[in-house]
């Protein structure tokens, strides 16, 4: 309709430029005419017989600029994740408000059930702007399957690496280039407490894995119908924290490190046959239920009186405050676990990247910038529980005493810090059947000896010694 309306008015131009042509009067003098066609509306070809003198000019209007957009994907859905990705967003309008954001959160603790469709999403060839990504061995993968851009202009351009820990720039550096922005860090091994109980029963929070039985065997003692340790293995990676935490304590930095990279032979190796046995003596101190339950909802049961403790990220802060209404230093504690022989954190980032085929790169980039600033990372941070990734950020930012201790120890001693087998040492692939072994070993499916066999067999199958290869620390 629109084409014939433009070759009407066309016509009707050309017919009155006849009319005045043909009356009487001075001689015609040679006419321009212009037609203007509507944006994006392409005006048809029309054979029009008229006098030499008349000129025929389509001018096609300026069409309006093209609104840009934001495709991103994340997880944040859980109390407290989904008030900061809130934040997070709004910060970025706030700089930049023209820019329409299009998110796809996906429900799922730790992002399991969100890589799933971002693949498939991948896979088909329609990737979003930007999706969230831990650092270490999850973002190499994406890299080693060409799905995101390096960003070393970018960095040079903000000076990044210059205001974030040296461990955490490893974690984003695949092949001595950055392919991601962190906008935080998250400590993995956190013991959590009910602080009001803990004063109760007069008992010092657990900073060992003796001390942790003990504490249990009292809160038993006087509490029978409370759980001791909360837990959520719905998604399994929750198994493996508390099974992280154990390994860290008998075996050390080096061990850790030396183990996810496939260096030891668990077969023979007395360190993880000892935390394997110390991991199952929690079995009656852990809730019944825990395989149905998310770690959100592990979480819950101490906010709501049902358990004692939960060993969890740093995330489970604004689970505490926004599923709970429970207040840092007031109605809970926190401690990293274990604090003994030598106190380290077991860390991963959350990141976003710039996807090749990036449907607008140009707003990508400008989202990039805000992630790497203050201004988001302080509102985001303070609410969904992370540490700041900029160390040059006041800890006192943070309204808990929990953050403000653990960012001051950041910031002092950057080398405490390793990554967790968490989306991190262990490559992508691996990470899940890992998750699987353990969760089956504490479960009560698989004996000691079997799992072992099981853990052998999987860093064999998938060649991680090489995969892990790229990771160093300190």
């Amino acid at each position: 309709m629109k084409k014939r309306t433009a070759l009407v008015l066309f016509q009707a131009l050309v017919i009155a430029s006849l009319a005045l042509t043909a009356c009487g009067g001075p001689a015609a003098t040679p006419q321009t005419v212009v037609v203007t066609a509507p944006p994006q509306v392409q005006v048809q070809t029309a054979v029009v017989t008229a006098p030499p003198q008349v000129q025929k000019v389509v001018v096609t209007a300026t069409p309006e600029p093209k609104k840009q957009q934001l495709q991103i994907f994340h997880w944040w859905t859980a109390p407290g994740e989904r008030e900061a990705a809130d934040a997070m967003f709004k910060a970025f309008k706030d700089k930049y408000p023209d820019i329409q954001v299009v998110e796809n959160p996906v429900p799922g603790g730790g992002g399991v059930s969100h890589r799933v469709v971002l693949q498939a999403r991948i896979t088909a060839g329609i990737p979003p702007d930007t999706f969230q990504t831990l650092g270490g061995a999850e973002l190499k993968n994406y890299v080693d399957s060409n799905v995101l851009q390096p960003l070393d202009d970018f960095y040079q351009q903000l000076g990044y690496d210059k205001v974030i820990p040296g461990p955490l720039l490893k974690a984003v550096t695949v092949n001595g280039h950055p392919y991601s922005v962190p906008l935080n860090m998250h400590i993995q091994n956190i013991l959590y407490y009910n602080l009001k109980l803990f004063n109760e029963l007069n008992i010092q929070p657990p900073t060992t894995f003796d001390e942790l039985l003990a504490a249990c065997d009292k809160i038993k003692a006087a509490k029978p119908n409370m759980t001791c340790l909360a837990l959520g293995s719905k998604e399994k990676w929750g198994d493996a924290f508390v099974f992280d935490s154990i390994l860290l304590e008998y075996g050390g930095p080096d061990n850790y490190v030396k183990l996810y990279k496939g260096e030891v032979d668990v077969t023979t190796d007395a360190t993880y046959k000892k935390a394997l046995e110390s991991f199952a003596k929690l079995r009656p101190y852990i809730n019944a239920d825990h395989a149905g339950l998310t770690w959100d909802q592990s979480v819950g049961l101490v906010g709501s009186g049902q358990a004692a403790m939960v060993l969890m990220g740093t995330w489970a802060i604004g689970a505490f405050v926004k599923g709970s209404n429970w207040q840092p230093g007031v109605d809970f504690g926190a401690v990293t676990f274990p604090q003994k022989p030598e106190r380290i954190l077991l860390f991963h980032p959350d990141t976003y990247g710039l996807a090749v085929g990036a449907p607008d790169p140009d707003a990508t980039k400008k989202w990039l910038e805000v992630v790497a600033s203050p201004e988001l990372q302080i509102p985001t941070d303070v609410t969904q529980g992370g540490l700041f990734a900029r160390t040059d950020i006041d800890p006192t930012k943070f309204p808990d005493p929990i953050r403000q201790e653990l960012q001051t120890y950041v910031s002092k001693n950057p080398g405490k810090l390793i990554l967790d087998q968490h989306g991190s040492i262990l490559p992508a692939t691996a990470q899940p059947v890992y998750w699987d072994i353990i969760a089956s070993y504490l479960a009560g499916s698989a004996n000691i000896d079997d799992t072992i066999k099981a853990v052998a067999s999987m860093f064999t199958t998938y060649n991680v010694k090489d995969a892990s290869a790229w990771y160093q620390w300190p």
